[in-house]
């Protein structure tokens, strides 16, 4: 094979990489300074490599999130432009689960769980009511509280 592989960045390959790093700045540490001055430089370079890469895994995963967001909420709205309750109701899934994979994206936290405000919570209980109902009005508006609150709060 003559063109080098490109794959994309991960943040367990990231993580690796650092612990990597943090173990050759451990034996760089007791090792005499003519061998062991290498082995931190080596270190602090593989750890340096790893937290950019799980940056850049980060970084892939927001923004592929954003994208997800975006396509759901074209489907969500085209379900309702056209009437299509299933089509919207769809979207309006489909976006809660790009929200949750850009929350984690974004996070430092291991998990962390996108929590709506009381007004979030309000509209998603609206829309669903709207769609248990088949009232497109409500879910509607329901969605539009909703996404509204999230805006605010950043969710």
């Amino acid at each position: 094979m003559t063109e080098k592989q490109q794959t994309e960045p991960s943040q367990v390959a990231g993580q690796l990489k650092n612990a990597q790093g943090a173990m050759y700045n451990a034996v760089g540490s007791v090792l005499p300074a003519s061998t062991g001055d290498q082995w931190a430089q080596d270190g602090t370079a593989l750890q340096n490599q790893g937290q950019a890469e799980v940056q850049a895994a980060k970084d892939k995963a927001a923004s592929d999130a954003t994208v997800d967001a975006a396509k759901a909420k074209a489907k969500s709205t085209w379900g309702y432009v056209t009437g299509n309750q299933e089509m919207q109701s769809e979207g309006n899934v489909e976006n809660e689960g790009a929200q949750w994979k850009y929350k984690q994206a974004t996070s430092d936290k291991a998990v962390d769980i996108p929590v709506p405000s009381g007004e979030g919570v309000k509209g998603k209980i609206e829309s669903v009511v709207g769609m248990v109902t088949g009232d497109q009005g409500k879910q509607m508006e329901g969605n539009m509280r909703a996404e509204k609150a999230a805006w605010k709060d950043g969710v």
